[in-house]
């Protein structure tokens, strides 16, 4: 039997994009399954698993699937990471409503979904997060994380997430997105683009909240934490050169395409007053490459802005070419990567997307 309308909620589908995860998958899809809200759908997407994760999912729908609740595997011959999955996930979704949960994550609030719908209805919104998630090995010892736009300025996340412009700026620098905790209209996926399969697993998710933001989605944030997020070894956010590299990567393409598109002066302009907390706070020198674009951009073009940005800007430019973070990326190769990401058919209909609508 097929999933229904219940009650007159509509389908909610979980992705889980899941790759050697038969430690952990249980625990995944029994949290979406205690989820309070009906009717729901968990997807997971098997990439290229060589342990048990396929089996354990294939036990777990024997018992799981019905009218309310429906648990799906998706098979992936070899491992793609996991922006193709969670891509190819949401392409396959049932639900009006989409979620991600990574596979070594889950829920914690049993109403985690049904908060999130509610509150989405009322407000319009195209996606969504709650502001705060737990962190640990385990759930028992794991701790609270209050997230923000800016470091010890959380009462400032308020402009963020009414303003999109001032969202997609600051999130060149930081993004305090928990992506096991986003919720995205599936008709915004449809008509704005999803998850970047050429992104592999590196930032796949900040690429889509900007690119979300330059479109001027409409978001709203939840508070609480709805999500425990598992730490352990084989984790990528563990590899910290490659997700600082790779994150480098998605915010030049997005920076360039404001460029050709005459929006990037605007842009910087409104989020100018906020340099002088970024620069405080150091945030400039994690990622080398955008603040170099950034603020060259600003000395290049010193007549659209006024005396104290472009100082300020010059000095930036001085710290960051001087910081071992920014001598340490390979320029050459770093340039064939941009290359190789602008060619993304993903990134290409969203460029199209946004010269339409922006």
């Amino acid at each position: 039997m097929g999933l229904t309308e219940n009650n007159g909620n509509t389908v909610v589908t979980v992705v889980i994009p899941a790759y050697n995860a038969a430690n952990f998958i249980e625990d995944a899809v029994k949290s979406c399954f205690d989820q309070t809200y009906r009717p729901m759908e968990t997807i997971v997407v098997n990439d290229g698993s060589t342990d048990a994760t396929a089996n354990k999912v294939h036990a777990l729908a024997e018992n799981l699937n019905g009218s309310e609740f429906e648990l799906r595997l998706i098979d992936v011959d070899k491992n793609m990471g996991a922006a193709n999955a969670l891509n190819l996930g949401f392409s396959n979704a049932k639900g009006a409503y989409v979620c991600w949960l990574s596979a070594d994550d889950a829920f914690v609030d049993k109403e985690k979904v049904r908060k999130q719908v509610n509150r989405m209805k009322k407000t319009e919104a195209d996606w969504s997060y709650f502001r705060d998630f737990y962190i640990g090995p385990n759930a028992v010892t794991a701790k609270l994380v209050k997230s923000s736009y800016l470091p010890k300025l959380r009462f400032l996340d308020s402009f963020f997430i009414r303003n999109p412009d001032l969202r997609l700026m600051l999130l060149l620098f930081r993004n305090p997105v928990n992506g096991s905790s986003v919720m995205i209209r599936k008709e915004c996926v449809t008509a704005h683009g999803q998850f970047d399969p050429t992104m592999r697993n590196i930032d796949a998710d900040g690429d889509l909240w900007m690119r979300y933001s330059a479109l001027k989605l409409k978001l709203c944030a939840l508070k609480g934490a709805s999500v425990f997020l598992r730490e352990h070894g084989g984790q990528t956010s563990k590899k910290k050169e490659d997700m600082m590299y790779g994150s480098e990567l998605t915010r030049i393409r997005i920076l360039r395409m404001l460029h050709r598109r005459g929006k990037l002066a605007k842009v910087t302009r409104k989020f100018a007053k906020f340099f002088p907390i970024i620069l405080a706070a150091k945030k400039h020198l994690d990622r080398p490459m955008v603040s170099e674009f950034l603020f060259n951009y600003i000395v290049e073009n010193k007549s659209q802005f006024n005396y104290f940005q472009v100082k300020s800007a010059k000095e930036a430019l001085s710290d960051v070419r001087k910081h071992r973070n920014y001598q340490s990326i390979d320029k050459n190769k770093f340039a064939d990567d941009l290359a190789f990401l602008e060619k993304s058919e993903v990134f290409a209909k969203f460029e199209a997307t946004f010269e339409e609508t922006v």
